[in-house]
């Protein structure tokens, strides 16, 4: 099932231009968003590979447009010039690597990077069968180990993204290994701090920590370590202290939980997409939906 589909019915189709569309999963996962009525693709690659490709995916690439590009650096280039110009509103990163694509988004000869404004990864997501209610992980993908302001950043780009969300109700634990403050361990003073500012930016918001990662979504963990407040065992956003324990997370939940991890990045003029090159069709349909549902 594609994430929140039922919330962007209103604005979708969106024109979105695929990076570097250079393998068959990439142009599957066009296709198939393409007939859910997800995005009107514009392709951009190694044309001659993209045309081969779609051709067994039985796609006559009929009304796309396809952009051909010697290697994943000109995609790229390419693909920010598209955001640039208002000829999209989504970047889809295809078969490349993140920092290729990221590094020619933030350049200034592009003006997606928005004054004021940090970019951030976010990451929701669902179980098989609605086993167990939806989390978010931020940031697991892009910044790699935040400083205390981009924390700052990175819980006010989840709370702006959960907003579109209405039956959402953001529990958000700041994540540490205790839950106690340890001027030796630096996560959980950021998180002490990141609660104290919280108190009087988001004065309405559930934001708590330090928390370890069983008192934050176990009631039974947080009552045994006596924490009291509504985010201890019920928290459903987790704001994590570095990049690999965020794509640990998300990576052990999708690959032992049944879990489907929904991934883009918020912060900057359009969202973009960010898939793992491993990821499935359903994983990459999902990150389009909640991208478009984040520009909302």
């Amino acid at each position: 099932m594609i994430q929140n589909i039922d919330l962007i019915k209103k604005i979708i189709p969106v024109k979105a231009v695929i990076t570097h569309a250079n393998n068959d999963i990439t142009i599957d996962s066009a296709k198939k968003a393409m007939e859910n009525g997800l995005i009107e693709p514009i392709l951009v690659g190694n044309e001659k590979l993209i045309r081969s490709e779609a051709e067994k995916l039985s796609w006559k690439l009929k009304d796309v447009k396809v952009i051909d590009s010697l290697n994943e650096i000109e995609s790229a280039h390419i693909s920010c010039q598209l955001a640039d110009n208002d000829q999209v509103s989504l970047i889809v990163k295809g078969h490349m690597h993140t920092d290729v694509l990221m590094g020619e988004y933030i350049k200034s000869e592009h003006s997606l990077r928005l004054k004021g404004e940090r970019l951030s990864h976010i990451w929701l997501i669902t179980f098989q069968n609605n086993e167990r209610d939806p989390i978010i992980i931020t940031d697991g993908a892009l910044n790699i180990k935040p400083s205390l302001e981009t924390k700052k950043a990175i819980i006010t780009n989840v709370i702006n993204f959960v907003k579109k969300i209405k039956s959402f109700d953001p529990k958000i634990a700041i994540l540490s290994a205790t839950e106690e403050i340890l001027d030796q361990m630096e996560s959980s003073s950021d998180a002490g701090k990141l609660t104290e500012w919280s108190k009087k930016t988001y004065p309405n918001c559930k934001i708590f920590g330090p928390l370890a990662f069983d008192n934050a979504v176990s009631k039974e963990a947080a009552l045994i370590k006596g924490i009291s407040n509504p985010v201890a065992g019920n928290a459903n956003i987790i704001i994590v202290p570095n990049i690999e324990t965020g794509n640990a997370l998300v990576k052990t939940m999708v690959n032992f939980m049944n879990s489907t991890a929904g991934g883009f990045i918020v912060g900057g003029k359009v969202p973009v997409v960010i898939t793992s090159r491993s990821d499935n069709v359903e994983s990459r349909l999902s990150s389009i939906s909640n991208a478009i549902l984040s520009s909302k």
